[in-house]
Order: structure tokens, then C-alpha cells, then sequence
């Protein structure tokens, strides 16, 4: 099957009226196809681009246990952030000193399960969760998140996650007056983020503090990119030589002896999935085509309720025109703007393939309404 890829903008979509479904025979529902080729050309690209810094895959952007055992056999590390990665990194046997705990709030349990595996790594943004380690992980080592200002993300993660200025000096501070091993600086950009100099901004801020803990007496070894590396879902996305350039010209500013990792997530796995599914519907709504689609917000599509550059491939050639899409269930929230583009003559039964979609696809799929999330395929 071809899937049309050509965009033609501001077409009139024709009338779905008196036009029949679509048959194919072999379909069975949505996928998500994962090509493990693609998997290793997205290690091999990140590491040609950042050499001697090591990745730790983002576990949240696709927990499949069959991708997981593909990164390891790649030699890719791991980020975690709850009991429940933890318990698929046991599960595949990936050593505990291969992860890092980067959630900067954790439970308990989770902390003194991470223990006991051997994790030696904890990030951490605010004083209360330095004391929870202090007490639950006191011979762990702690890297400080700090804030960015989130700018030339498509999603920004500022105004949730890391200490600001004040809030570090404070807690340095108590780190040196107790003993506490807070020996890193951890950041992350923003997911999808499209500007090189980003990363500059932060390591120019990480470099301060690593300063300012040896100024405190405590001993500065790691700084952790975080995450933040795009896929390249349309031109004017940064590719990761650019950024890794931009990046490896900043890090010549710091101490030697540092480790650097990083938590790729998306930039690993993104370009290798593809979600194929299918037009339930079609109907003119307000002037405007809308086609409703077996697969939607809550069984695969939730990113596309953002602008990062996802393209939708139909079975069907013609000239294109722009279309609400909507998923299949009973919730409003279930459709997405912007518009994407279709065949005009799009009509029931029309195949859709997105590229794209490796992350945040499955891990985030429920079955509300009892749609099912995609079926995973390895090719």
C-alpha cells in the first residue's frame, strides 16, 4: 500500500456524501510499527554527534520491553522515574548502576527500592526531596535539577520542574553543612526543542554551580543533559549534529573530569514508530471535513493536540486539503488542531500511516470508551 506524501494546501474538500467505505481486507486495527534498523541509526546518530557523552534512554517515552532489550544490546543506559520502570529494568536485568533515578519527586519506596538494586544516582529539585534522600538513599549521590526558561520548546517543562537560583544557593548550602554526597547538575530544556543555544544557556548556568559546590567543599562529578533532543519531523527542526556542536563547544567551558550523560528519549525512538489506522468516518462539520479515525487521543495520538510536525499519510492520492481529525471516542477532547491534511475525497476506510509516532504512542495509550492502544509490531 502507498502512502501519499505530496501536501497541496487550501484544497475544497469535495462531499462525503453517497461515498462508499473502503475495504481492506488485511486490516485488524491500529499499530504502531517499530523499525529496530531505525532504533540503531538514532544511537549511532547521537552518539557520532556527542561523542563521550553517554545516553541514558528516557524509559517514559516507550516502555516496551522489546525496545528497551534493542537499546541495551546497543549499550544504551537508562532514566527512570517510578517503581514501575524500575521493575522493567529489573525484569530485563539491566544493572542498577546503569540508571539513573531523574524524577526530582519520588516516593519512599520507590527511593529505597532503588537502593537495594544498586541505583546510585538521584535527582532531586528542592530541599524537602534532598531530605527525603537523605533519609532514604544517605549513600547515594544526588544531582541538582535546576530550572531553564523552557524557551524553543514545543513543550516546555519549566513550570513544574527545577530550582531556581535562590532555592540552589539554599540547598548547596544544607548539602555541605550535612555531608551529602550532591555531586551533579541536571537540567532539561523542554521536549521537542528546536533551539541549539538552549542547551548553551543551561550549561552556562550548570557551570556556575558546579563552581559554586567546590566553593561549598563538595565534589562536583556529573552533569546530565537531560533530555530535550528533537525528532526531525519537518526541515525546520535543528538536526542533532547542530545541536550536538552547539553543545560540545559549551561543555569545553567546564572543569575537566566530568562525566556527561544525557536522557535522549524522544530524538531515540520518535523516528521509529509509525501508527497506522484508519478512517471510521467522514462528515462536513460548519463547512469543515472531519474525519473521525480508530485511533485517537487515548489509544495512541495524544501528541498530535501539539504542533511537532507529525504528518499523516493516506492510502488514498489526490490533491490534499486541511481536515479536523478525531478519534473514536466519547470525549470532546478527542480531536486535534491544528488542522492536518487528507485527500479531499477522503472517505470510511481510507488507511492512515503517521510517521513519527515511536514516543509517547503506547506509553501514554489507555483503553477509555474500551478502545484498545495500538498493537505493537517490531520489523
Amino acid at each position: 500500500m502507498n502512502f501519499q506524501e505530496t501536501i497541496v494546501v487550501n484544497m475544497p474538500a469535495k462531499s462525503p456524501e453517497n461515498l462508499q467505505p473502503v475495504q481492506h481486507q488485511d486490516y485488524c486495527g491500529p499499530e504502531l510499527h517499530i523499525s529496530t534498523d531505525s532504533l540503531t541509526h538514532q544511537v549511532q546518530a547521537f552518539r557520532k554527534a556527542l561523542p563521550g557523552i553517554r545516553p541514558h534512554f528516557a524509559v517514559k517515552a516507550n516502555p516496551a520491553p522489546e525496545l528497551l532489550a534493542h537499546l541495551d544490546a546497543q549499550g544504551v543506559d537508562f532514566e527512570i522515574a517510578s517503581e514501575g520502570e524500575l521493575a522493567l529494568m529489573q525484569q530485563l536485568g539491566i544493572c542498577g548502576k546503569r540508571i539513573i533515578f531523574s524524577n526530582p519527586i519520588k516516593t519512599p519506596r520507590s527511593i529505597q527500592q532503588a537502593v537495594s538494586y544498586g541505583i546510585e544516582w538521584y535527582a532531586f529539585d528542592c530541599l524537602e526531596e534532598l531530605q527525603s534522600l537523605q533519609q532514604h538513599a544517605p549513600e547515594g549521590r544526588f544531582e541538582l535539577r535546576i530550572s531553564t526558561d523552557g524557551k524553543g520548546a514545543v513543550w516546555p517543562l519549566s513550570h513544574k520542574f527545577g530550582a531556581g537560583p535562590d532555592d540552589a544557593e539554599a540547598i548547596l548550602k544544607y548539602a555541605a553543612e550535612n555531608g551529602l554526597q550532591v555531586q551533579g547538575v541536571t537540567f532539561h530544556v523542554g521536549s521537542q526543542c528546536l533551539d541549539p543555544q538552549a542547551w548553551v544557556r543551561a550549561i552556562e548556568r550548570s557551570r556556575e554551580l558546579l563552581s559554586r559546590m567546590q566553593e561549598l567543599g563538595l565534589k562536583p562529578a556529573l552533569l546530565n543533559l537531560g533530555g530535550g533532543f528533537p525528532c526531525q519531523t519537518s526541515a525546520h527542526v535543528p538536526s542533532i549534529n547542530a545541536i550536538g556542536t552547539a553543545i560540545l563547544s559549551a561543555l569545553e567551558t567546564l572543569p575537566q573530569g566530568l562525566e556527561i550523560v544525557a536522557e535522549p528519549g524522544r530524538f531515540l525512538v520518535a523516528p521509529a514508530g509509525t501508527i497506522r489506522c484508519q478512517i471510521i468516518n467522514t462528515t462536513l462539520r460548519q463547512g469543515r471535513p472531519w474525519a473521525f479515525l480508530d485511533c485517537g487521543y487515548y489509544n495512541g495520538l495524544i501528541e498530535m493536540t501539539t504542533d511537532f510536525g507529525f504528518t499523516p499519510r493516506s492510502s488514498r492520492c489526490g490533491d490534499l486539503c486541511d481536515w479536523v481529525i478525531a478519534g473514536p471516542t466519547c470525549d470532546s477532547i478527542d480531536h486535534f488542531s491544528p488542522n492536518y491534511q487528507l485527500p479531499a475525497d477522503s472517505r470510511a476506510g481510507d488507511l492512515i500511516e503517521i510517521p513519527n509516532m515511536g514516543a509517547y504512542s503506547n506509553a501514554c495509550a489507555v483503553s477509555f470508551n474500551g478502545f484498545p492502544g495500538p498493537r505493537l509490531i517490531f520489523d
